[in-house]
């Protein structure tokens, strides 16, 4: 009977040191994470976000057709329009929840307590994190906007299953929410949702149509509150989103409705399938050595956890996880646990489990639907999905008292998984100096905050800044952006981008879209418009074109100011760049303008 008690506490003091130190590593990842939300800009998407969502108001048309400016135009003004703390609002809002999500699906399926299940779905909140690997580090866009709508919504499907009234209002208000959250942010999404919602209340779950309705009521609401906010009522909200679709489409960058419903190909390596299959072996065995022997797997997850903080306090990178390995290791645990017990996971399954583990495990390509990225490379910065649909899938093991033993090991692989990721994104920024580790320039931005920079970036900024205020360039002044890839400087030169945030030159249509926007904008504002050029990149807009489109020519501007953006280590290093100041009258530039759209119309 000693020896059992003895053993008994041996495996209590294992489980709790277990919790404590992925409590730990949970709380160095989001540590992490605010530390770095100070380092990198990005010169291109980046910017773009930056010019919406600081003002969007000025805009007719988005490309993409979204409307995520608007959604975190206000946070942007609450924060007095500091980067790095709107950064770490956007992370912390996200991670909670994704937290929130985890703890009920959690307290759902599995019998563990209130604390255990905190530490367990923080940690597998973790994975939160991944949305943010893709295109620029911790910014608000419309893909963290996107993600965040689809936790909103799971949420609200967790909380209108539970008995209460309450709670069941408060549950479908949130789905409501989501789905408002989830149009600003990207309307394909939006419609996939809906119909998911739909399968999952009617077909999944048998329940009745009539709480989806007052969702629907909610998401209607808050939409035409939005439409008269924004456009003055519904049908000016319609006019925005269709003409932006027809620009994207001008702009040929593949968002075509008909190559939206498309399935891609999972892209991955022989080396990668190894790993997957490695660590989905390894967590199986941890999970089922767990009921027998508990030092060993103790030992190993411990050991895991270890490395998991080397990798976050010391950035080395052990693993290399790649997207494919965030879709495979899931994926390769669930069909090693069908074999469990000649299939018990399988045949033991609740309908809730499996409701929630096929909604979660098509919600990252609802995720990706209508982007002309690859769908499962995009929707891997929402694994924490297929992490989720594990843990529903595995659930019936709940019913032999393997709670901790199960998630605990899943919780530890999605710390690493997660740690290796981020690590990476760190050491290798897209678009960017690499390892932001190495960073040391301060840059003062817009608003009154400050970035850590690489040094090359600093310089170039800091110089252009300087070069166009000395040339008269000042805050708010209009400036047409013919460079085709540096909305960034625009931001930091604290002017306005005419036409559209981003006037993108990396695909075929964006002259022919920039002139269509400049096309929106008043002859007033052109007139007095400042004209940034860069003629060796071969990214550049049409200058001619594009200026003859408001009654222009290159005799109407003077070189004010070159800038230098070859001492940036870029992807796509370009030439030099040309601030035009125009020399023009305001009154003959107005009529110049307004003479060329009439020569257009007629």
């Amino acid at each position: 009977m000693s020896r059992e008690n003895h053993f008994a506490k041996l495996s209590l003091l294992l489980e709790r040191t277990l919790l404590a130190l992925s409590a730990l590593t949970t709380a160095i990842h989001f540590a992490w994470l605010l530390y770095y939300s100070n380092y990198g800009l990005h010169l291109t998407d980046e910017g773009f976000y930056l010019n919406f969502i600081a003002n969007p108001f000025p805009y007719a048309l988005n490309i993409p057709p979204s409307l995520f400016g608007f959604v975190y135009h206000w946070p942007y003004q609450w924060v007095g329009g500091d980067i790095a703390v709107l950064r770490m609002s956007n992370v912390t809002l996200t991670m909670a929840l994704g937290w929130i999500l985890s703890f009920l699906v959690i307290r759902r399926l599995w019998t563990v307590g209130w604390l255990q299940a905190a530490v367990l779905s923080a940690g597998i909140a973790s994975m939160t994190s991944l949305v943010f690997r893709f295109r620029l580090t911790l910014t608000p866009s419309y893909y963290a906007l996107a993600f965040q709508s689809l936790l909103i919504i799971m949420i609200g499907l967790l909380l209108a299953d539970r008995l209460g009234r309450m709670r069941q209002v408060l549950g479908w208000t949130l789905v409501g929410v989501g789905g408002w959250c989830c149009f600003m942010a990207k309307p394909t999404t939006a419609a996939a949702i809906a119909l998911i919602v739909m399968v999952y209340v009617v077909v999944l779950r048998r329940k009745s149509l009539r709480p989806m309705l007052g969702a629907a009521l909610v998401a209607l609401a808050l939409l035409i509150m939005t439409a008269y906010l924004i456009d003055g009522g519904i049908t000016g909200l319609v006019t925005r989103m269709v003409n932006s679709a027809e620009m994207e489409i001008l702009l040929g960058d593949g968002h075509e409705v008909f190559r939206s419903i498309r399935i891609d190909w999972l892209a991955t390596s022989r080396s990668q399938v190894a790993m997957a299959v490695f660590l989905a072996v390894a967590l199986l065995l941890s999970i089922l050595m767990g009921s027998t022997d508990k030092l060993l797997p103790s030992l190993a997850l411990a050991a895991v956890l270890i490395v998991t903080i080397a990798i976050a306090l010391l950035g080395i990178d052990p693993i290399s996880i790649q997207p494919s390995t965030l879709f495979l290791v899931p994926a390769f645990t669930c069909l090693g646990a069908m074999l469990y017990r000649k299939g018990l996971v399988l045949r033991a399954q609740p309908a809730t489990s499996i409701a929630l583990a096929l909604t979660f495990l098509v919600l990252p390509h609802v995720f990706a639907l209508g982007s002309n990225l690859n769908y499962w490379y995009l929707g891997a910065l929402d694994a924490l999905f297929w992490m989720l649909a594990v843990v529903a899938f595995l659930s019936p093991l709940a019913q032999q008292g393997r709670s901790v033993a199960t998630l605990l090991p899943l919780t530890v692989l999605a710390q690493l998984l997660t740690a290796s990721v981020n690590n990476d994104s760190i050491l290798n920024p897209p678009w960017d100096v690499k390892d932001l580790r190495a960073y040391t320039a301060v840059m003062p931005m817009p608003g009154g905050g400050k970035l850590v920079i690489a040094e090359s970036l600093h310089h170039y900024l800091a110089t252009a800044r300087a070069k166009a205020r000395a040339a008269g360039l000042e805050v708010g002044t209009p400036v047409v952006d013919l460079t085709g890839g540096s909305p960034s400087l625009l931001y930091v030169l604290e002017t306005r981008a005419l036409g559209l945030p981003w006037q993108n030159g990396w695909f075929p249509g964006g002259s022919a879209v920039a002139v269509e926007t400049l096309g929106l904008e008043s002859c007033a504002d052109l007139a007095k418009a400042w004209v940034l050029i860069e003629p060796e990149s071969q990214y550049h807009l049409d200058q001619a074109s594009v200026m003859a489109s408001f009654g222009a020519g290159q005799a109407d501007y003077v070189a004010a100011a070159t800038f230098d953006p070859t001492v940036v280590d870029r992807v796509y290093p370009n030439g030099r760049q040309f601030l035009l100041k125009p020399v023009r009258p305001a009154a003959p530039a107005e009529q110049s303008c307004r003479e060329a759209r009439r020569q257009t119309a007629g």
